[in-house]
């Protein structure tokens, strides 16, 4: 009989296997990528253009110009619209980023063939109607407005123009007075026509039947058209620290960064590692010490961003403010910390089966093992990522992370936002 006093003998994961992506092409070229996994009758299809504020000749141009695509076509309102898609049982919204933007769709498989002719046609022939453009604009002047409110956002928006400057893509934030002066209904126009559809791919994951696949083709007359890629400057030197205070604020938001490594390069999966121990997770070095500890915050974390062009480092976290100078110090005698005592045999243990399951449970549905494979496709890698980043988390040793501790994390090299 099965004494579950005793709790099972832990084993080391060494091999995952999970669905992976199939690609193909609809007949016109555009790649179609396909992620058949899952036992309820749900896709998830996204269509993802090169077009984000990457390429965009004006600030804002490309994030009104995706919003636009569901705000009226010339053969349905945009009440129209949103009526169908609920009358389908679909959610469509458009997610308009850095380096793509992506019209994500929600349905039932046996409705697809309905909502894709719609998507179709919001593609194809939007109207960009005046009215509409204003409302979405008087939307977004609100929502700048109530995030300018916020210190973590404040924090996070100045950091990144450390970094990279205010021209730069990753580094400029839109402001309220550039939706009037340079957001005209005729400068989306021509952004659509020109330049929003370029670089068309096509991930469909969810129960996929060959007959699914089939009513995709009806995009096959999307054009085909490769994005002219731009360059951008990044403002060498500049300032490491900003301090913008707020006299009624009772915290202080903090962001310490700096860039980093691609995926690409060979010591990316290791950062990965050392990031976790470091303020990575709930047991990680930051918050034992700075919230468990010193009770200075509710939490305090750090991440690696990585977009197509660029990495960075990121922690942050909010404190009262008669705590922010000895919060950042301990951050600082943190980082310091791994670089000059290896990590403990345990506490990497920890670290690792964190990691391990938290991977494990990230593959649970279709739609993550979509997103599992756009975090290495776009990037010009393989599934052989994961496997590397599987037996990095198994093998690497407390000596290499003090090593890459040393390499990456001299408090020197991070730029320093405090608001509040």
């Amino acid at each position: 009989m099965l004494d579950r006093t005793i709790a099972p003998v832990a084993g080391k994961i060494s091999n995952i296997n999970f669905t992976k992506a199939r690609t193909t092409s609809l007949s016109n070229g555009i790649p179609l990528h396909i992620i058949n996994a899952g036992q309820h009758d749900i896709v998830r299809l996204e269509i993802i253009f090169k077009s984000g504020k990457w390429y965009e000749p004006t600030n804002g141009i490309a994030y009104f110009t995706s919003k636009m695509l569901l705000e009226g076509t010339s053969h349905m309102t945009s009440r129209e619209l949103a009526e169908n898609f609920e009358f389908n049982g679909a959610h469509v919204n458009i997610n308009s980023g850095i380096d793509y933007n992506i019209l994500v769709v929600y349905v039932i498989n046996s409705k697809l063939s309905e909502i894709i002719g719609i998507i179709k046609d919001c593609l194809l022939n939007s109207t960009f109607s005046e009215e509409e453009l204003a409302v979405l604009k008087d939307i977004k002047r609100q929502k700048i407005r109530i995030n300018y409110e916020k210190n973590s956002f404040v924090a996070g928006r100045e950091v990144r123009k450390l970094l990279y400057g205010k021209a730069h893509p990753y580094g400029r934030a839109l402001e309220t007075d550039e939706i009037d002066q340079s957001l005209s209904r005729e400068q989306l126009i021509k952004y659509y026509r020109q330049d929003l559809l370029n670089g068309l791919e096509i991930i469909i994951s969810g129960k996929i039947s060959d007959s699914l696949i089939e009513s995709l083709q009806i995009l096959n007359d999307l054009p085909v058209i490769a994005p002219q890629d731009k360059l951008w400057d990044i403002e060498a030197g500049g300032n490491s620290e900003k301090v913008i205070s707020k006299k009624d604020s009772l915290q202080s938001s903090i962001r310490l960064s700096r860039r980093i490594i691609p995926k690409t390069h060979p010591d990316f999966t290791g950062l990965i590692v050392l990031n976790e121990v470091f303020g990575g997770f709930f047991g990680s070095r930051l918050m034992k010490n700075i919230r468990d500890d010193k009770g200075y915050t509710y939490g305090i974390h750090s991440s690696i961003v990585s977009h197509l062009r660029d990495s960075f480092w990121m922690v942050g976290t909010d404190v009262k403010k008669e705590f922010t100078a000895d919060a950042i110090d301990q951050i600082y005698f943190e980082a310091e910390r791994l670089r000059n005592e290896p990590v403990g045999i345990e506490e990497l243990k920890i670290v690792r089966n964190y990691m391990m399951g938290n991977f494990l449970s990230s593959l649970e549905t279709s739609f993550s093992l979509a997103d599992k494979f756009k975090n290495i496709y776009f990037f010009g890698q393989d599934y052989s990522f994961y496997d590397k980043y599987i037996d990095t988390i198994n093998t690497i040793t407390a000596l290499e992370i003090q090593e890459l501790a040393n390499t990456y994390l001299d408090k020197t090299e991070f730029k320093r936002v405090i608001v509040g």
